[in-house]
């Protein structure tokens, strides 16, 4: 009913003008008071069709010569308008000045708190750690954070004193006799590196080596030799096989042997070496160090690296699925506990403050034209018909009683102005 408060203004004059000078006009209605109440209909009539036009002539345009130029007044001037509204929004609602005023007595820590403990916000926080670590989770595996991280080790290992803790540890283990799992594990991959085909090829090259240089000393090991390689007696591809076959059993006996000569040599070079570590021998430390700085640089230790990412961004993506794996409670009752003590911590909540304050200020100052550029782009975006719609949506309703007060207020005057003319009568 309110948004026809005009329509229903402007007709009520009407039909009382009408009915009024009908009735006086054919005798129906006599009298000075009926002249008055219809000089009052007038007027009115008059005030509503004015006020009518003028709120018609905001938005639309009105089709009456000489007047014509001066209606639809928003779509004529929306650019005037438009930035009118950015001066105002700007200067005076979001001036960097007002802003600061308006935080100045804001405790933001404290509404941050009180917010986000609140069940429904708190997952929506962590949904969002969810997200910003789940993409970071994508990229885990990816080749160049094999080499950021294998350079990464490289400079945290690179002064690193390896050599001397080694070689306390390695003496201990040894005097406790504990040792020997170390010893194991060693010839056992030493084992493996005889079987493997490369290992054989060398073998064979050196033993052929042997044999040409021995053929080589006088004529009768050349005669002997090549009396061997004729008749099969000197079989290189045979005795090459034999000779990691032996060495094979070797190792077997070694390992399996805490007691047996070679091991008890090796036990014996292993602490010799330990204790030249310990005591800052710098050959061993020198041969430590090389060690080291192979082991960081070489390739496989990068695809070690790559294979440990991969594994490790299964497990996160899949701790990442939901607000309810172990990760994600651990990182709530993280968050909770850092709220609780920033809740009872007054003096980290205005340092808190302090900061939010001042990132915002920069911020505000920084990016303040930006305030201005959106509102003209996001008026800019709209057709004629479009904004003179919005803003007739937004006060349509009020402009309606412009034209009832000017229905009443003409009205009143015209009343006024019979009830003047009727006194000097």
């Amino acid at each position: 009913m309110k948004s026809k408060v005009g329509i229903i203004s402007l007709l009520t004059a009407v039909l009382g003008f009408l009915l009024l000078e009908i009735g006086i006009h054919f005798g129906w209605f006599q009298g000075p008071v009926w002249r008055i109440l219809a000089t009052g209909f007038e007027a009115g009539t008059i005030g509503g069709l004015a006020d009518w036009f003028a709120v018609s002539a905001l938005f639309y345009e009105i089709p009456i010569p000489l007047v014509r130029k001066h209606t639809n007044i928003i779509v004529k001037n929306r650019e005037k308008l438009t930035e009118g509204i950015v001066e105002l929004v700007t200067t005076k609602w979001l001036s960097p000045e007002i802003l600061r005023e308006r935080l100045a007595d804001v405790e933001i820590s404290r509404n941050v708190v009180q917010v986000l403990e609140t069940k429904g916000n708190m997952d929506k926080t962590l949904g969002f750690v969810r997200t910003v670590f789940s993409r970071f989770a994508d990229e885990m595996d990816h080749p160049k954070m094999g080499v950021v991280l294998q350079k990464l080790l490289k400079d945290q290992v690179q002064d690193l004193d390896l050599g001397r803790p080694l070689g306390k540890w390695l003496t201990s283990i040894i005097e406790k006799q504990k040792h020997h799992d170390l010893i194991g594990m060693g010839l056992h991959q030493f084992s493996l590196s005889i079987q493997d085909p490369d290992t054989r090829k060398v073998v064979f090259k050196k033993l052929k080596d042997a044999v040409e240089i021995y053929s080589k000393q006088d004529w009768v090991k050349k005669s002997a030799i090549w009396i061997g390689k004729r008749t099969g007696g000197i079989d290189l591809d045979l005795l090459t096989d034999r000779i990691l076959d032996l060495a094979l059993v070797l190792v077997k006996e070694t390992k399996d042997d805490p007691n047996h000569p070679i091991r008890v040599k090796l036990d014996q070079y292993l602490l010799e070496f330990s204790l030249l570590l310990e005591s800052g021998d710098n050959q061993a430390l020198s041969y430590i160090e090389q060690l080291k700085n192979n082991l960081v640089v070489n390739e496989n230790t990068r695809k070690i690296i790559l294979s440990l990412l991969s594994n490790f961004k299964s497990t996160l993506k899949e701790q990442l699925s939901s607000n309810d794996t172990p990760l994600m409670d651990f990182i709530r009752k993280q968050l909770l506990h850092m709220l609780e003590d920033l809740k009872q911590d007054e003096q980290s909540r205005a340092q808190l403050d302090s900061w939010l304050k001042e990132t915002v200020t920069k911020l505000v100052n920084k990016y303040h034209p930006e305030l201005g550029n959106m509102v003209r782009s996001s008026l800019g975006k709209l057709d004629d018909k479009s904004i003179m719609l919005q803003i007739k949506d937004k006060v349509g309703n009020d402009l309606q009683y412009i034209r009832l007060n000017g229905a009443v207020v003409g009205g009143m005057v015209g009343l006024l102005i019979a009830l003047f003319r009727w006194a000097l009568l």
